[in-house]
């Protein structure tokens, strides 16, 4: 039979082990560091063959574009990396974003995040797009690209 101070004394020590957070996944010497190979910004969903051809290298924006996305081209992505995408507006507001969680090693990986024409129409200004790559609790990658609409 259990004393009521051992049984204290087992439920004490379990819900520490379940308060305890998981270890976060570690920068290891040996592990290829992700490397941002393209970034930039098209009017349409983007492809991965034609932002590797250059077809979105002259991408214009205008009052008349149907849309407006941030791509990134990442190359050496790990098991547990998030790849993290955000689209603003001129003034600040997150137009679109995406945290895609990797369960496995990519070699080389295409994302993109983007908006349609909004109906009050597109804000003069600079758009910013941001890519960030994190691995536990370290940025490995932190970068923003911009286009402007006049």
């Amino acid at each position: 039979m259990t004393s009521p101070k051992g049984r204290r004394w087992l439920l004490l020590a379990a819900a520490s082990l379940l308060a305890t957070p998981a270890r976060a996944p570690l920068v290891r010497a040996g592990d290829p560091q992700p490397e941002l190979l393209l970034a930039g910004f098209s009017q349409e969903r983007p492809w991965p063959e034609a932002a590797r051809r250059g077809g979105y290298d002259r991408t214009e924006f205008t009052i008349y574009s149907p849309g407006l996305a941030f791509w990134v081209d990442v190359a050496h992505l790990q098991e547990g990396d998030h790849l993290v995408l955000n689209l603003k507006s001129p003034d600040g507001g997150i137009m679109a974003a995406r945290d895609i969680p990797f369960s496995r090693p990519a070699d080389r990986f295409f994302a993109f995040a983007g908006t349609r024409h909004p109906a009050r129409g597109w804000q003069p200004g600079p758009y910013l797009g941001r890519i960030q790559v994190i691995r536990g609790d370290q940025i490995l990658i932190e970068e923003t690209r911009q286009i402007a609409l006049p």
